[in-house]
């Protein structure tokens, strides 16, 4: 019951801090403040995290890496691996709008500090780039994508074509849902992934945009 309560405002310190940072840039932001935000003392915070920094790495390294998880779980759930490329754009689009605080944070904040390319944090990112390739890989071996492929390099467009479409949003204030652009996203990376064979045997389920 301790550990688990333990974990929880850990937690809460954790989700504070991401709304503290986004709101008031990492720089700028107090520790203070992150715990006025989580309801705890000040010393409470040093408890868990050593340091600002400590804190900005754990929410990329924890919060991300538990939604890079989420999304591999349920992409699993889909057979296609069409389906499986649908599904994830779709999560990823609905994490990026359900949770702006983070969005902000990862896209905007986090690169400024100068510690975005730390072996931790690449290692996350090279996590997430090797979702994408593996359902492009297994598309491949299915027949449903081309063989003429280069994984990697695709993998690594798509993921940057999401975060660009993040980044716009963000920057356009977040003022429209992105809800409505997921099918158009899909298809315009599908286009460029499918196989001939697939254009023609599924004629029903592929659209142009």
């Amino acid at each position: 019951m301790a550990r688990k309560k333990d974990d929880e405002k850990r937690r809460s310190i954790l989700e504070s801090a991401t709304r503290v940072f986004a709101s008031k840039g990492f720089y700028n932001a107090k520790i203070q403040e992150v715990a006025a935000e989580a309801g705890v003392a000040h010393g409470t915070v040093y408890l868990y995290f050593k340091s600002k920094d400590d804190l900005l790495a754990a929410i990329f390294y924890e919060v991300l890496g538990d939604l890079i998880e989420y999304i591999h779980s349920e992409v699993q759930k889909e057979k296609r691996a069409e389906d499986k490329f649908r599904k994830m754009i779709s999560l990823q689009i609905d994490i990026i709008e359900e949770n702006p605080d983070l969005t902000k944070l990862i896209l905007i904040e986090f690169p400024r500090t100068g510690k975005f390319l730390s072996n931790s944090n690449i290692d996350i990112l090279s996590k997430y780039i090797d979702m994408i390739a593996n359902i492009i890989n297994e598309g491949i071996r299915k027949g449903e994508f081309d063989v003429n492929i280069k994984i990697d390099i695709v993998a690594t467009m798509i993921y940057a074509g999401i975060q660009g479409l993040a980044t716009r949003w963000i920057l356009d204030g977040m003022q429209y849902t992105l809800k409505g652009m997921e099918k158009g996203v899909s298809d315009f990376f599908l286009e460029g992934i499918k196989s001939c064979n697939v254009h023609k045997n599924y004629p029903i389920d592929y659209k142009r945009p």
